[in-house]
């Protein structure tokens, strides 16, 4: 009997739990953990589960048990709640953006206490997680001499979640725009991990990394930005765009492989992100028991199931 702990109640949390009971990943939900009393209370009545403030909370896993952490993209915040979790038992899924590729001594803290607790840990999401590093990376693995990726995403940010077009910066001034960006508010966390994690998993150098966050002006105000990631190795190059603002034209998604043979793909409308966050994490925590225990980055999953 596999349960589901829930850390984090916001909507994506929310949604993949309940993906993850329909699906039949787990049979039950173990508990929802927010300090927000509201978010708890709502999800943990709609998943009738019981709730916590805090992880100090919690009692041991059984055997089969998941925690599915969803607490934002900073890999500080998030990386002692999965060394938590995994001392209590848990295998861990996340959706932290900065897990995609953390500092040197995170991944060794995280890898370790995967190893020692026989527990696995996952990364998992749609940017970082699919679309600029996995789904780039299966491209350019049918090219031979590939000597540029580019991914290109295109969101229309008017039917995303609130969170999600905070960080695009929408309503700002050009120089509240500018502080926000400097204080990390304004800007997708995933886009530099996944360039540096695409470049490690294609086996080139990655030292040279730039990133520009740029607003879109509707009149005064922003209304949303421009992203630009790029990794230089050589004579290789990984680029990395997002766009995302209000009312955008012709949304989608498009992966170029420069090599031989060139590869085009293009996602008219592009990969839903809500939806796809759901449908991530479930093939995730469906996948906790089939690995080895270890801490997996995106591209580090094999493809192939069972």
């Amino acid at each position: 009997m596999a349960r589901l702990l829930v850390v984090g109640a916001g909507q994506i949390a929310t949604a993949a739990a309940h993906a993850a009971l329909e699906d039949d990943v787990v049979d039950s939900i173990a508990g929802v953990v927010d300090a927000d009393g509201t978010a708890r209370e709502r999800l943990a009545a709609a998943l009738d589960a019981p709730g916590y403030v805090s992880m100090g909370e919690l009692g041991m896993a059984r055997e089969s048990d998941r925690a599915l952490v969803v607490l934002g993209p900073q890999v500080d915040r998030v990386a002692p709640v999965i060394l938590r979790l995994l001392a209590l038992g848990y295998h861990v899924v996340s959706t932290c953006e900065e897990l995609a590729w953390p500092p040197r001594h995170t991944w060794n803290a995280l890898h370790t206490a995967a190893r020692t607790h026989q527990r696995v840990i996952i990364m998992t999401g749609v940017n970082a997680g699919f679309v600029m590093d996995r789904l780039p990376l299966l491209s350019a693995a049918a090219s031979r001499r590939v000597r540029s990726v580019t991914v290109s995403r295109r969101i229309d940010s008017s039917d995303r979640r609130e969170s999600f077009l905070a960080r695009t910066g929408r309503g700002l001034g050009a120089t509240d725009f500018a502080y926000a960006v400097a204080a990390g508010t304004v800007g997708h966390r995933g886009l530099v991990p996944s360039a540096k994690l695409l470049a490690h998993a294609l086996g080139w150098p990655n030292h040279d990394v730039s990133e520009i966050i740029e607003p879109v002006f509707d009149g005064n105000n922003a209304t949303g930005m421009r992203q630009r990631v790029t990794v230089r190795a050589a004579e290789r190059t990984i680029r990395l765009e997002l766009e995302a603002f209000w009312r955008l034209a012709d949304p989608g998604d498009t992966i170029v492989v420069d090599g031989e043979p060139p590869i085009e793909l293009v996602m008219p409308g592009g990969y839903q992100g809500d939806l796809g966050s759901a449908a991530e994490i479930t093939t995730a925590l469906r996948r906790c028991t089939e690995l080895s225990p270890s801490f997996y980055r995106p591209t580090d999953l094999p493809l192939r199931f069972g």
